[in-house]
């Protein structure tokens, strides 16, 4: 078996506990607050090594503060890693969470979203069966670069792309070309709405501010299945998540939690999903385990999670 490939962002997540979020030139008084090794693709990666998974993290380490606490936090996980920058420092996501749970970030993009074309031949790229990268790292200036390694090395790998918080800021132009190697894609249901009205000559909604029904959603999720010529799947949050694949559309209900915040939920559940359907379990099986472990990240603060922890949620 081979392993599956995550690119993208490790960073120092600040999580900071507030009443509420201030308004300009109000103060507030934070009633918590800790750090935790955080990123979108460090997120993913860290379900699929926990679980023993065959995985490989690739996420460029800077320095400063933020480059000495993600360098040492992933050594101590004996995590390699497998580009230095020595020339930038690393950034940081500043994670305001407020006592319903519901998280707002502020990010600094440093290093760890910067990335040159031949630091890509550090991958042995025979040893990978699936690749995973996010909209965030697509957006930014160096985006390009990484639309060109999955062109030139991931055309016959099984990618898996999931267009993040922001799926209205990545340049359309390297959305059509990620979706162009048709990627399963993963997202929440107001994503999927967003990026069908981008994509999808407007069979959907377009506004990032539309809370759709899941009927909405389901519309979007079938539209961008057709675009890309692959699954899509849509998490409801806690009612689970919607599978849509050759014109067939269903919905694996969600598990119960007590929600402590949010921080990571969708990051960890790509994760486990990739690690089922890798296993070859059914899309179905793989979901329940996807939101086994999502509802399980979501239950503490942070989302990185003691490997027990996520094992028992997935049933390994």
């Amino acid at each position: 078996m081979g392993k599956l490939l995550f690119v993208g962002v490790t960073c120092a997540d600040v999580v900071i506990n507030v009443d509420k979020l201030p308004q300009t030139a109000q103060d507030v008084v934070v009633y918590g607050q800790k750090m935790t090794l955080g990123g979108c693709a460090f997120n993913a990666f860290s379900i699929a090594h926990a679980l023993g998974e065959p995985a490989m993290l690739f996420s460029p380490v800077g320095t400063g503060a933020f480059g000495d606490f993600v360098r040492r936090g992933l050594r101590s996980e004996g995590v390699e890693v497998l580009v230095e920058n020595d020339a930038m420092e690393n950034g940081c996501c500043y994670c305001f969470v407020e006592p319903g749970g519901e998280r707002t970030f502020v990010a600094y993009h440093g290093a760890d979203y910067h990335y040159e074309p031949t630091w890509f031949d550090a991958i042995d790229m025979d040893e990978v069966d699936a690749v995973y990268v996010c909209g965030l790292e697509v957006e930014d200036p160096t985006g390009p670069v990484v639309v060109e390694f999955l062109e030139r090395a991931c055309r016959d790998k099984a990618i898996f792309f999931t267009p993040g918080p922001r799926p209205d800021s990545v340049p359309l132009d390297l959305l059509e070309r990620v979706c162009a190697l048709h990627p399963v894609l993963h997202m929440n249901g107001d994503e999927a709405m967003v990026l069908a009205g981008r994509l999808c000559d407007g069979e959907s909604v377009d506004d990032a501010k539309t809370e759709g029904d899941r009927a909405d959603i389901e519309r979007a999720a079938v539209a961008l299945a057709r675009y890309v010529g692959n699954a899509v799947f849509a998490t409801l949050g806690g009612d689970g998540c919607l599978y849509c694949d050759g014109g067939r559309s269903d919905v694996v209900a969600g598990s119960p939690v007590h929600v402590v915040d949010t921080i990571g939920a969708g990051d960890s559940h790509i994760g486990a999903l990739m690690v089922g359907l890798h296993r070859g379990e059914t899309p179905e099986s793989a979901i329940a385990r996807a939101n086994r472990v999502a509802a399980a990240i979501v239950g503490i603060s942070g989302a990185h999670a003691d490997p027990e922890v996520i094992r028992a949620a997935a049933g390994d």
